[in-house]
């Protein structure tokens, strides 16, 4: 009996369960009291979710924020990239391609410039010697440029102008005296101590003094001794080396001799009476020491404008001045 009585109070709690299962809605007054204004107000605080709308506004927000920064700044660089003319001390130094290997030079030529034609100085603006010597040229903006030199043209070292010679020095004022000139020995046997110091004055080097005195059967005495000074025997006639001269140079240094002293000429092959075989060189005669006979015959026909040779022909090479004559005539004189 007990037990049925409690099987009885039971029956509506089993009822609500299967009722629940079933998808039913239990009774309000069988689970909570409702809910009212009063439970809304202690929830205030919490903060509402808002729509979910598929799209972030916020991070919109930043990136359109981002797009236009970004662009200011393109903007306000670009100008900065594009002038050239900036100059602060962190602007790029300008570049100097023309040190630069890489980048290959402009012949201007080349883009149709005129070109010199037989200039001494090809195409090159530094003044250069002719070949004859009596000239110099250079080319500029396609222009041969010539200057004549009368005494000669000088070489210079490469890439600085070669320069006409200046004009030998006036004759002597008083033709019958030799120049003074320091003694300094050129060479200490066969060349008479006067003969020595000019010959340095008249800028002949000791090396190129081939002979002085000697007995070849071919100088037929020539070069034999002429007397002695200081106990050293020497020949007035002495033979000088022309390697490396031009003519020209050539021509200027016989006539500097004869400014100190010497009747000399030049021997050249096949020229002036002078065979074809023999040797080139300078023959000189310093007049101002006594001297043999075969050597007193040649200066006789040095003077008279005669190559100094048995077939004392007139001499083409060279032709002396009237004052340079008179002080071989004089000097010559007074020693013999």
């Amino acid at each position: 009996m007990e037990l049925r009585h409690r099987l009885r109070a039971l029956m509506p709690l089993v009822g609500a369960v299967l009722l629940v299962a079933c998808g039913a809605e239990p009774p309000a007054d069988d689970f909570a009291e409702p809910v009212g204004d009063a439970d809304l107000a202690d929830d205030a605080d919490a903060p509402l979710l808002p729509p979910n709308t598929g799209y972030d506004d916020d991070a919109a927000v930043a990136d359109d924020a981002a797009m236009s920064s970004f662009d200011d700044v393109a903007a306000d660089d670009a100008p900065i990239a594009a002038d050239t003319s900036v100059t602060g001390v962190d602007a790029a130094p300008p570049v100097d391609v023309a040190s630069r290997a890489d980048v290959p030079s402009v012949d201007v030529h080349d883009a149709g410039a005129t070109r010199c034609t037989g200039s001494a100085s090809g195409q090159s603006a530094v003044w250069t010697c002719t070949t004859t010597g009596a000239a110099r040229q250079r080319c500029v903006a396609g222009v041969v440029h010539t200057e004549a030199c009368a005494h000669g043209c000088t070489a210079r070292p490469s890439g600085t102008d070669d320069v006409c010679a200046p004009a030998p020095p006036p004759p002597p004022a008083n033709p019958t005296t030799l120049p003074t000139c320091a003694h300094r020995p050129l060479l200490h046997w066969g060349l008479h101590p006067l003969a020595s110091d000019h010959l340095r004055c008249a800028g002949v080097p000791n090396a190129r003094i081939t002979q002085t005195i000697g007995y070849a059967v071919a100088s037929a005495g020539t070069h034999a001794p002429d007397g002695s000074a200081n106990g050293m025997q020497y020949s007035a006639a002495t033979d000088i080396s022309v390697s490396g001269l031009s003519h020209a140079a050539i021509g200027t240094l016989i006539s500097t001799l004869a400014d100190q002293g010497f009747a000399a000429w030049f021997r050249w092959p096949g020229h002036d009476g002078w065979p074809s075989a023999d040797a080139l060189h300078i023959h000189a005669i310093f007049v101002g020491v006594p001297m043999k006979a075969s050597l007193r015959s040649q200066v006789g026909s040095w003077l008279a404008g005669r190559n100094g040779l048995v077939s004392n022909s007139v001499y083409a090479f060279h032709t002396w001045t009237a004052p340079q004559r008179a002080l071989i005539r004089a000097v010559f004189n007074a020693a013999n």
